[in-house]
């Protein structure tokens, strides 16, 4: 790798790794809110919540990467235009071809990064996630209790509480009966109780407060009486929810060589139409990453003629309208309306076939640009508005 090679990566690299921190973090934030709410309402630990955006990792970044590569490329090739870097680098015989070579060898390497990312990681932690949010959300506990009867669905546990509220969580005047398998027996009384979940094991825990507690023992000896501040018990497991099913329900739980065998013998929930569209879609999305330079590099060439926010706006629009094809595509491949070689392989070639020619043009003729006359009649049309929207606040 020449000096050459090594400044331009560095330039590359920074926007991006500062651009796939940025999306991620604006992504599990956001979901972190919603996760909160569930959570806690259910009396989870705060830990959970951090389990499970842990799983959301692979399939955020799998969104925020072909982004944060694009806006690098972009960002940096603009960046030495507009300091006449790349013009200094063309009068010594430096073209455009040339400094793609080492941003496709970065873009070959993120083809790998997203194949086990598509083809590994994200079914498998899609498939955490989701059990997850059963193990939250499909409890018999919240049902389990009706305010002062006895329920003795658990164990050899019986319980009863004088009050009910907070969702099932909170409760007062509390009574609890153990009968043990040697004969003896325990009953204790609380003026308070809450029920949370066990950050080990997830395990539903009732931590009584001030209360008295009454071992009864075997019969012929003492019984012994015990004041307690504080005490926890493990409420028994028939009150947490089922087992969760297993991995490969759907064609998205499903790895890439599990999809090719479900080609042959499709699991329940899963059709061959949807393991192909779904086998199709992965590598589409992985082979994405060729495509991005040969688009973002004549993109950032236009910071001289427009704004450089514009340039940016118009390469996110062109990345969205690529996302959305393939969406729509998948969807209507996975119902088996259309063939995955339609749906996903024609805005593929569309978009190479775009890069390669825009690319081709600006390397090969100085100063004509594929982008310079949209970009030019879109950054006016800002400077109209933006001019307009001065003299309007002026006149007011």
């Amino acid at each position: 790798m020449t000096l050459l090679d090594r400044y331009l990566l560095n330039r590359i690299m920074w926007p991006l790794l500062a651009t796939v921190v940025i999306a991620l973090l604006a992504m599990l934030l956001e979901r972190m809110v919603r996760l909160l709410d569930l959570v806690v309402a259910k009396g989870g630990p705060i830990l959970f919540v951090m389990r499970m955006l842990a799983n959301l990792i692979p399939h955020y970044l799998g969104l925020a990467l072909p982004i944060a590569f694009f806006i690098g490329i972009l960002m940096a090739i603009s960046r030495l235009s507009a300091d006449s870097e790349l013009d200094a680098m063309s009068a010594t015989g430096v073209s455009l071809y040339r400094l793609l070579a080492p941003v496709m060898v970065v873009a070959v390497i993120l083809v790998g990064c997203g194949s086990v990312i598509f083809g590994f990681l994200q079914p498998y932690t899609r498939y955490a996630y989701r059990a997850l949010v059963y193990i939250v959300t499909e409890t018999a506990w919240e049902s389990a209790l009706e305010r002062g009867a006895f329920f003795t669905g658990f164990g050899n546990f019986t319980i009863m509480a004088n009050n009910i509220s907070d969702g099932g969580r909170l409760l007062s005047g509390i009574f609890l009966h153990e009968e043990r398998p040697n004969g003896g027996s325990t009953t204790t009384t609380a003026e308070l109780g809450r029920v949370y979940r066990s950050t080990d094991d997830l395990g539903l825990i009732l931590r009584l407060e001030n209360g008295v507690r009454v071992d009864a023992g075997l019969i012929g000896k003492e019984a012994t009486v015990l004041s307690f501040d504080s005490l926890t018990l493990p409420l028994d497991t028939t009150l947490g929810p089922r087992a969760y099913r297993a991995r490969g329900n759907t064609h998205a739980e499903l790895t890439f060589p599990e999809l090719l065998q479900a080609l042959r013998n499709p699991p329940e929930g899963t059709t061959y139409d949807e393991a192909l569209a779904s086998i199709h879609s992965r590598a589409v999305r992985a082979l994405s990453f060729v495509f991005l330079p040969l688009i973002a590099m004549p993109l950032g060439l236009t910071v001289r003629r427009s704004r450089r926010s514009v340039s940016l706006g118009v390469g996110i629009v062109i990345l969205l309208l690529y996302h959305y094809l393939i969406e729509m595509g998948g969807g209507f491949a996975a119902s088996g309306v259309i063939s995955p070689y339609l749906a996903f392989w024609v805005p593929f070639f569309a978009y190479l076939g775009f890069g390669i020619w825009c690319f081709h043009v600006t390397a090969t003729r100085p100063g004509v640009n594929p982008f310079n006359r949209a970009l030019g009649a879109i950054d006016n049309l800002l400077g109209r508005l933006i001019s307009s929207d001065r003299y309007v606040k002026a006149a007011t």
